[in-house]
């Protein structure tokens, strides 16, 4: 696995539709002069619409301000293919998927600079890009004179056997109260060593968000099942849900090298902030000057109503 640069994190909001809000994972402030292309790539097996690569150029680190700059005008492709038992890759070029920044009615027709999608969303959505789970995707990116690649697969998806809601608290912030409870999920972890998961929801308080990065998230849930193979699994996810709404738990099954990626920059995110100790992440893409992850999520996922 490629480790990159020591680097300083802050999450921020970067763009905004008329009733949508497009948001990014991360972004990234170099501790060096270099700026770097910034790799925020998905393919899963539920959601054509959240299948989307989106590309920025990290400032130089003493530059004003935080925000990356969107890169647009990449060739940018998707391909599906295969691992042979000798450990190559075969790939069939006729799946080969062009991505572009293209207007979507599901998202207002909103220009978003630095995102790229499957075209078919705007004209054929039940055709557009879908993962498979067993099959490996490769990504290619051609920007600014340079190319990019990574490889990911969708692992078979764990089922959730159910949701639970309890742990119920009120949280009090100054003469604000609001009832909350927490969820836990529960699932049957395969006999089989080294799965892990990421965990994401939505909420009624996401309706007019996009992008994984206006998911909730398990910052602090460790998924792995290094210590728990094989057992029945009953984990409580420590965020608190407002008492009343209705959400969607999704468990994202992933191989190593993706959850090692997110599980550094989880742990630099929440960092004391963009000027504690820079933190290594461990990147997925392979090029010159590029740090980000292509991250292959094999989705299982229920909602429940919170009472």
């Amino acid at each position: 696995m490629k480790a990159a640069p020591a680097y300083h994190i802050v999450l921020l909001l970067l763009s905004f539709l008329a009733l949508t809000s497009c948001e990014r994972n991360f972004d990234i402030a170099l501790k060096n002069s270099e700026p770097q292309l910034i790799v925020e790539a998905y393919i899963n097996n539920q959601m054509p619409l959240y299948n989307y690569v989106a590309l920025s150029k990290s400032k130089a680190f003493y530059e004003p301000g935080f925000e990356n700059i969107p890169v647009s005008g990449a060739q940018v492709s998707i391909t599906e293919g295969m691992l042979l038992p000798d450990k190559t890759f075969q790939w069939d070029e006729t799946t080969a998927t062009r991505l572009k920044e293209t207007r979507l009615p599901q998202l207002n027709n909103g220009a978003l600079p630095g995102f790229y999608f499957d075209p078919k969303l705007a004209t054929d959505s039940a055709n557009a890009l879908k993962g498979k789970p067993g099959k490996y995707y490769r990504l290619d990116i051609e920007a600014e004179g340079k190319h990019y690649s990574a490889i990911t697969v969708l692992v078979e998806p764990i089922p959730i056997d159910s949701l639970s809601v309890g742990y119920h608290f009120t949280d009090i912030d100054g003469d604000k109260k609001q009832d909350k409870a927490r969820i836990t999920v529960h699932y049957k972890d395969p006999d089989t060593i080294g799965n892990t998961q990421l965990y994401y929801w939505w909420t009624g308080a996401q309706r007019n968000s996009f992008g994984w990065g206006a998911f909730g998230s398990s910052e602090y849930t460790p998924g792995t099942d290094d210590a728990v193979n094989g057992q029945n699994i009953h984990l409580t996810l420590s965020y608190g849900f407002v008492l009343e709404d209705t959400a969607t738990i999704y468990m994202a099954s992933v191989e190593r090298k993706v959850y090692n990626f997110w599980d550094s920059f989880n742990k630099a995110a929440n960092n004391d902030g963009p000027f504690a100790t820079p933190v290594t992440l461990l990147s997925t893409i392979s090029g010159e000057n590029v740090t980000g992850c292509f991250s292959g999520f094999s989705l299982s996922s229920k909602a429940i109503y919170v009472k």
